[in-house]
């Protein structure tokens, strides 16, 4: 074993091919220093999650890394010095302890840039400002005019503008503070985040152009993604698909639309198009995209948590609605069971609250389509802002996997 020149254990930067000089020697020493940077910062990150305290001192990075002690305070002093981390105050110390050596504590710096998160529905804005743990420090929504038939598409960028900007003042935080912004939208979304499908009015309103609004107005770093897509991220980390390798997230308010993880990882499609659901057009018994809300709005003229809930406690009117309904909803998860041979799928939205009811017409009726194994089917239990939750944690992922290169304000 030998030792490298930045302190390091392991073979020596540049052995075998010329070490001691030349342009490939020093390309070898910056990209092993950049790799020491980002192991260390993402291992301190990862210690704040969960029930950690976020404190991580040179032993553990010794541990975690293979490090040397002086390359691993080194590499935290030039993070400190790019504004990720923090050095904390020696507990000893502060304790009124005096002998030994004290050990020098780091941690990240999570108010050194924000992320937002916004789930721009077709009736409602909301946004999200969240600090580098994920901590939420503002929210605000605003309504939002859902007739694309007839409505201005600039109206429904300002809408979009105002929420977010509103959120930041809420946080006490400036535009220039957001290192990612990751809008949800209830349409089906590009690689490029253009919502490009010809011939549909409705998709073409819900995303007129917004990364590329917000990426000239504010400067931000912008992704726009299926809302669909985003509930499914934030239920694969902390909700009903956590722990099912393929899960299925069903929005179900409005309008039905579905994100789908298969084998850990989201599907999309070759046009953005994977959880879209028009079929349900020619499906018997289904006929439309009209989802749990609306179908118990058009059938009492009343609200679903209202209707639902009456079910639950045994009227029999409410009760017959919510039969109907959950004869639809058994349809919806037997096609997305038959497509997908998924494992779980999960009732999402703000409709999930209430959701009871129609989950047992659910359990009950989906033997008539379905042969085991059936899917098992869940409500959401993250509530009306699961698609925010995912926003948020998918403008995490990228803040993470550009780090520490990525420029923080100062």
């Amino acid at each position: 074993m030998t030792v490298r020149t930045d302190g390091t254990r392991g073979p020596a930067a540049g052995a075998g091919a010329g070490a001691g000089g030349g342009a490939a020697g020093t390309s070898a020493v910056r990209r092993l220093r950049e790799e020491n940077l980002r192991s260390v910062l993402l291992h301190v990150w990862d210690a704040g999650s969960g029930t950690g305290s976020g404190a991580v001192t040179g032993s553990d990075l010794m541990a975690a890394t293979g490090l040397s002690r002086a390359t691993a305070h080194a590499v935290c002093e030039e993070l400190i010095e790019r504004g990720w981390l923090r050095e904390l105050e020696n507990a000893r110390a502060s304790a009124g302890y005096v002998k030994g050596r004290p050990a020098r504590r780091y941690a990240l710096a999570a108010r050194a840039g924000l992320v937002l998160g916004v789930d721009a529905g077709a009736h409602r804005v909301c946004a999200r400002v969240a600090d580098l743990r994920g901590a939420p420090l503002a929210t605000v929504a605003r309504r939002a005019d859902p007739d694309h038939l007839s409505a201005d598409p600039a109206a429904r960028l300002a809408v979009l503008r105002t929420a977010a900007l509103d959120a930041l003042a809420a946080a006490g935080a400036a535009p220039s503070a957001v290192l990612t912004a990751v809008v949800g939208v209830p349409a089906p979304v590009d690689a490029d985040g253009r919502t490009t499908v010809p011939g549909n009015p409705y998709w073409a309103y819900m995303n007129p152009g917004i990364a590329a609004h917000l990426e000239r107005e504010l400067g931000w770093h912008v992704l726009v993604d299926n809302d669909a897509n985003l509930a499914a991220v934030a239920e694969h980390h902390r909700g009903g698909g956590r722990g099912a390798r393929s899960h299925v997230t069903l929005l179900a308010g409005e309008r039905f639309g579905a994100g789908v993880v298969e084998d850990g990882r989201l599907l999309r499609g070759a046009h953005g198009g994977v959880g879209e659901m028009r079929y349900l057009d020619v499906v018997e018994g289904v006929g439309s995209t009209d989802g749990i809300a609306k179908l118990v709005r058009d059938r009492t003229g009343r609200g679903a948590e209202e209707v639902l809930g009456a079910a639950a406690a045994g009227d029999p009117a409410a009760a017959a609605v919510a039969d109907e309904v959950g004869e639809v909803l058994t349809r919806v998860v037997a096609t997305l069971a038959s497509l997908l041979d998924t494992s779980r799928v999960v009732v999402a939205g703000a409709v999930a609250a209430s959701a009871g009811p129609l989950l047992d017409v659910v359990h009950r009726c989906l033997p008539r389509f379905l042969d085991e194994p059936r899917p098992q089917v869940v409500a959401s239990r993250l509530g009306a802002d699961v698609v925010v939750l995912g926003a948020v944690e998918r403008a995490l992922e990228v803040v993470r996997q550009r780090a520490p290169d990525l420029p923080l304000p100062r």
